[in-house]
């Protein structure tokens, strides 16, 4: 498969990019090449896709279920218990809602911590983006269910990857206050002889840290490190409540830090230290949505003002969280976080990226396109959508919508009646 885009801007110059099979093959003016597919670009501009490092897809389902309460209540009281009701066949549904609100907003990978990890990948590959799938692991300290989530991780790594141009199997730890020494050893090692990708929610709440002093007598970093955790293949989501040690030990593993900036105001977590991290550590810091009953959406463009935003108001200054800035954390970074060759609109790099509607008032009158896309930009100043340089979304539209919506209303009538 080859597309030709004709006349599309980047970095303020018209140019036709030409795609070969999944990636940028050439960049020039008026190349003449013949091609499967041909788009016009003389109304749009070519930018980087947004690579999500922090989701729970299937969560797309709980969307306004249980807002408005505290990160432990709400998980407790509402999260948890629906959660054990969810069948395979729920999550495979809910996913696929979650993929086409992703697709819609311009989000062409996620990092995914869930259940059935089997059935989001199976929706991934139907639906043509990219995921590093993972199953959270959280045993809640029951020496029976380390057994039982070992097993699970055991059979789920097991299974052929059903898509491995595009889908990337892993493992997750929830935190260290759901998770027992025990687990966290299977991980680390597990992980280690593997060479696997690892997610792990890290001081998320000044309860979290709080707790783990008083019972371990070191901080959530601390502990993490002290199984082997804190590697550069490790993602470490919020990251809100870090000291300057565990900023220290961080930077010495290599590991990641993914900013969810609306998950966190909406639940009171507190507010990342983006720029501080930022400047220490320039190509760790990427940006997430967590899932969508805790954001309420999974939008990458609307995080991305947020997380510019938050960055201002935690460091008291205007020039934090510059719009270059958050946009290279939620694209470039995102991708090499999980060894993605993407992220980058360049020759040789995979062909991942968005064309952006120049005549959508909302990108009038486009004086600097990454401040209008960090600033002004919604969803619908997306026009198109190419993964591994497929088409996912052409003029606002992704296959089967409607089905995927119906399902998806199906599936809240059936939680509706389990509350």
């Amino acid at each position: 498969m080859s597309i030709l885009i004709k006349n599309i801007l980047h970095q303020n110059q018209r140019i036709d990019v030409f795609i070969d099979g999944n990636r940028f093959a050439k960049m020039a003016p008026d190349i003449k090449m013949a091609a499967d597919k041909y788009i016009d670009g003389s109304r749009k501009a070519i930018v980087p896709a947004f690579y999500n490092t922090h989701c729970h897809a299937a969560m797309s389902i709980l969307r306004g279920y249980g807002d408005d309460k505290p990160l432990f209540a709400w998980l407790r009281e509402d999260i948890w218990p629906i959660e054990a009701r969810l069948t395979a066949e729920d999550i495979y549904t809910a996913s696929r809602l979650a993929i086409l609100e992703m697709i819609k907003s311009g989000t062409v990978f996620f990092a995914d911590m869930y259940f059935y990890g089997e059935e989001t990948m199976r929706a991934v590959k139907e639906m043509g983006i990219r995921a590093a799938i993972s199953l959270v692991e959280m045993d809640m300290f029951s020496p029976e269910q380390t057994k039982s989530k070992m097993a699970a991780t055991e059979r789920f790594l097991s299974m052929d990857n059903p898509c491995p141009e595009r889908i990337i199997k892993g493992l997750s730890c929830h935190a260290v206050y759901t998770v027992s020494s025990e687990l966290l050893k299977f991980a680390s090692r597990t992980a280690q002889e593997n060479d696997l990708t690892m997610q792990i929610h890290l001081s998320e709440t000044a309860g979290e840290n709080t707790d783990c002093l008083e019972k371990y007598g070191m901080t959530p970093t601390e502990r993490l490190d002290s199984f082997g955790l804190l590697t550069p293949r490790t993602m470490l989501a919020h990251a809100v409540h870090l000291n300057r040690r565990d900023v220290e030990i961080i930077a010495r593993r290599g590991s990641f830090l993914s900013h969810n900036p609306v998950s966190n105001l909406k639940l009171n977590s507190g507010l990342f230290a983006f720029d501080n991290l930022y400047h220490r550590l320039p190509e760790k810091i990427t940006i997430g949505t967590d899932g969508a009953s805790s954001n309420n959406n999974l939008s990458m463009i609307e995080s991305v003002k947020f997380a510019s935003m938050v960055a201002k108001l935690q460091a008291d200054s205007a020039t934090a969280g510059k719009a270059a800035d958050v946009f290279r954390a939620a694209t470039e970074n995102g991708a090499r976080a999980f060894g993605i060759e993407g992220g980058e609109i360049r020759e040789g790099a995979l062909a991942d990226c968005l064309l952006i509607d120049l005549d959508n008032p909302l990108m009038v009158p486009s004086y600097h396109l990454v401040s209008d896309l960090v600033y002004s930009a919604d969803s619908s100043c997306i026009a198109d959508v190419i993964c591994n340089g497929q088409a996912v979304m052409e003029n606002r539209r992704v296959a089967n919508e409607t089905e995927i919506v119906a399902e998806a209303r199906r599936l809240a009538d059936k939680i509706i009646r389990l509350k």
